[in-house]
């Protein structure tokens, strides 16, 4: 969140942010291996969550969300999401 809003505040008026980054699944089933695998992913991952929903951390650093996409790459879908 504070890395957001510093982003926001050097950002320059009418600037774009393109932010791409792996989060929670839209699947229930992903959805739950993602928060069974998140408190050992963090240790072994320097911190990295694989259930995070991305836009509940765009949206709050007040950037206007104007499109969202999801997909998968390749991999296993808990941490490919």
């Amino acid at each position: 969140m504070q890395a957001l809003a510093e982003v926001k505040r050097v950002l320059r008026p009418g600037g774009r942010l393109l932010f791409v980054e792996h989060g929670l699944s839209p699947e229930p089933k992903v959805q739950a291996w993602q928060h069974r695998l998140t408190p050992i992913w963090k240790r072994i991952g320097g911190g990295c969550h694989l259930n995070r929903k991305i836009d509940d951390l765009v949206r709050p650093a007040n950037f206007c969300l104007v499109e969202l996409q999801t997909t998968y790459l390749p991999g296993p879908r808990p941490m490919s999401a």
